[in-house]
């Protein structure tokens, strides 16, 4: 009997693990269009496209609070992706950020933010 509860503990603690690891993310996405000038210059490269947004806050929130979330991309009937993204420093551990201004250059002290993510999407 206590193995079975201990068991029950083990797979109950890895299942709550694996929902925060793994969470799943619902940003809105809706059909929207494209200013005159940014449909011209699109229309020099891409004969047949439809425009989306995606609410980025949505998904970013839970990006950096969780590290990394599940979200299924859903347009239209023809387009159904479950994509996992996770988030990726690209820089080295050595990192160091300066700029110059009219004062002199000076080395950024601060906090970085991780912008940079890498994921998967199952191929269909």
């Amino acid at each position: 009997m206590r193995a079975k509860l201990l068991f029950s503990v083990i797979i109950a603690a890895i299942g709550l693990n694996l929902g925060t690891v793994f969470s799943q993310i619902a940003p809105t996405i809706s059909r929207t269009s494209l200013s005159g000038r940014d449909r011209v210059v699109l229309d020099q490269y891409i004969s047949e496209y439809e425009v989306f947004t995606v609410d980025k806050r949505v998904l970013l929130d839970s990006l950096y609070t969780h590290g990394r979330g599940t979200f299924r991309l859903n347009i239209d009937t023809r387009y159904d992706w479950t994509i996992t993204l996770e988030l990726n420093d690209m820089r080295s551990p050595n990192f160091k950020q300066t700029y110059v201004t009219d004062e002199g250059k000076f080395e950024y002290e601060g906090a970085f933010v991780v912008n940079t993510f890498k994921g998967t999407t199952p191929l269909g």
